[in-house]
């Protein structure tokens, strides 16, 4: 059997203030750098260039040592975690629906492992072997009881992946032929082929939740599911609230219990603020003592110096998500023209949009410099679109294409960070003469409709993963979605093969990862915006700040001051 080291990170926050930008935008040219007009509209949503350094520098908290903290086996009373979207049900089955989802789930179910630095950290699992190529065993802990005494064994988990296969949910599962029993606390995979890329299991052994079949097949887990997990849920009000207790029924041996799973505080309550602005008063009033969609603008007042400094501070920094343009690429599409394509992604100005929001950090390539296979070598390609706004060369390429003048639909999240960059995006297409309609949706919507290619013809999603070539996987993959194409409506095997080689063990290296981005620049595939500045306001009460995979909140394994 195998098993791996835990390595704790963190990251995850959002960003705000709806900007409007007109025709002052028409200062856009074939300089890299942010126009005027951009710089100006920075300024106005709170971010002068000053204040951006000084908050890059803002580092995530480390426990005062002369302080008593729950390190020392007492736990925190209750903390409360602002979200901005509601998970209108915590079925096990449904975890792609809403990203609040991705903060709250991983404190009532438990997976089979965690997945951290590539790894597969063993949690409700052992361990594992392989048995051949195509068949690899896990054994579970003989010793599994959910929070109302069900005994969890292999059956479970058989049963919990066939469900998730049959709801239709089961993302990146493309390595997943099946699971079977082999005893009451062994389960046997059977992989479509053999396992040889990088964080190939990442969703089926770190994604899928583990539950017992008496228990779902008893009650009702859209509202109260049955945990196994650390946390329990004791109150859900959709569109409110979701409360979780400690699950004093944990079944883990206190010297086994992963750190990442642990319970040092006994009530977590995550509450559903659908506006921006209203987390800050929640933080300053004491209703919640953690948010990570403080707008911009508001930061400073939870910063020394500021407002609400006496109780609160920020931790500032950049993780894995990516805002990515994609044209649709469906046959009778107008954007199906590659010409139309550079034309639109050549008219864009990244920093601009950045500056727009007012907590962006403008792409320069298809990637986050988050990862460590990212190649800054990529941003200086003279091809590369994402690098420079040139206003004269989109005009010179739609000029070539088949653009009659139509408007294309502009499909993206109806929160205030989308709105701000597709209304930035209307304006720089509107200066080259390409009309655009926003079509701004609740973030669950948009996830249906960006699979109806008669639903848009700009598509914007935010991306992320645990490595670049991750990234790549989930707008790139064309078996991703059982469709035959990608996120984009693109099959094209030469961008496939680049794929399945970048993701192999053998295959990722800098010069496959290089020749991949080239293709996607050559075609005009995707055009990457920009990526969110992670702000996490937190109540002084936190000693420690731990994330899942350096994403999401971790409210059980964080450390609190108890003095």
């Amino acid at each position: 059997m195998k098993s791996n080291e835990k390595k704790r990170k963190r990251l995850f926050g959002l960003l705000m203030s709806v900007c409007l930008m007109t025709a002052s935008l028409a200062g856009c040219g074939s300089s890299p750098h942010a126009s005027d007009a951009a710089a100006d509209q920075g300024e106005s949503a709170g971010q002068t260039q000053e204040q951006t350094q000084e908050q890059e520098q803002k580092e995530a908290p480390e426990a005062d040592a002369s302080r008593k903290t729950t390190a020392d086996g007492e736990q925190y009373d209750k903390v409360s975690i602002g979200l901005i979207s509601d998970p209108k049900d915590l079925g096990p089955t449904n975890l792609n629906g809403d990203t609040s989802k991705l903060y709250i789930y991983y404190n009532v179910y438990e997976t089979l492992f965690d997945y951290r630095d590539n790894e597969y950290v063993p949690i409700l699992a052992k361990g594992y072997k392989e048995v051949d190529d195509l068949h690899w065993q896990v054994e579970i802990y003989d010793y599994i009881y959910d929070s109302e005494g069900n005994h969890i064994t292999a059956d479970d988990v058989v049963f919990s992946f066939n469900e998730l296969v049959e709801s239709g949910n089961a993302f990146k599962y493309a390595s997943f032929e099946s699971v079977k029993k082999i005893d009451d606390y062994t389960v046997e995979f059977t992989w479509t082929a053999p396992i040889d890329s990088v964080g190939a299991l990442e969703w089926p052994w770190c994604r899928t939740c583990i539950f017992s079949q008496k228990a779902y097949e008893n009650g009702n887990f859209q509202d109260a599911p049955v945990a196994t997990g650390p946390y329990k849920v004791t109150d859900f009000v959709a569109g409110a609230h979701v409360k979780l207790e400690e699950n004093e029924k944990y079944w883990q041996k206190d010297e086994l219990r992963d750190p990442e799973h642990d319970a040092n505080v006994k009530t977590v309550e995550y509450d559903i603020i659908a506006e921006t602005s209203q987390h800050v008063i929640a933080l300053s009033t004491g209703q919640i003592q953690y948010s990570e969609y403080v707008p911009g603008e508001n930061l400073a007042d939870f910063q020394e110096g500021g407002q609400y400094a006496k109780d609160c501070d920020v931790y500032i920094t950049q993780g894995s998500a990516l805002y990515v343009l994609m044209a649709n690429n469906m046959e009778g599409k107008a954007t199906a023209d590659v010409n139309l394509r550079k034309a639109i992604f050549y008219a864009l100005d990244n920093e601009a949009i950045a500056a727009a929001t007012g907590t962006c950090i403008p792409a320069k390539a298809f990637g986050t410099p988050f990862f460590s296979d990212y190649n800054s070598e990529w941003e200086s390609n003279p091809d590369n679109y994402m690098a420079v706004c040139d206003v004269e060369k989109a005009k010179e390429y739609l000029a070539q294409s088949n653009y009659s003048g139509e408007t294309l639909k502009l499909l993206f999240s109806s929160d205030e960070v989308g709105k701000t960059i597709m209304t930035m995006m209307q304006a720089l297409l509107l200066n080259v003469g390409i009309h655009v309609e926003i079509v701004a949706e609740e973030m669950g919507l948009m996830q249906t409709d960006m699979l109806d290619s008669d639903k848009w013809d700009l598509l914007i999603n935010q991306i992320g993963g645990g490595f670049q070539a991750g990234e790549w996987n989930r707008p790139v993959n064309y078996d991703e979605f059982g469709t035959g194409y990608n996120m984009a409506f693109i099959h094209d095997e030469t961008l496939q093969e680049n794929l399945i080689q970048v993701k192999s063990v053998e295959g990722h290296t800098p010069e496959n990862m290089t020749k991949m981005h080239e293709y996607m620049v050559e075609n005009a595939y995707y055009h990457a915006l920009c990526s969110p500045q992670m702000n996490a306001v937190y109540n002084d009460c936190f000693a420690t700040l731990v994330y899942r995979e350096s994403e999401f909140l971790r409210p059980g394994a964080c450390d609190y001051y108890l003095d």
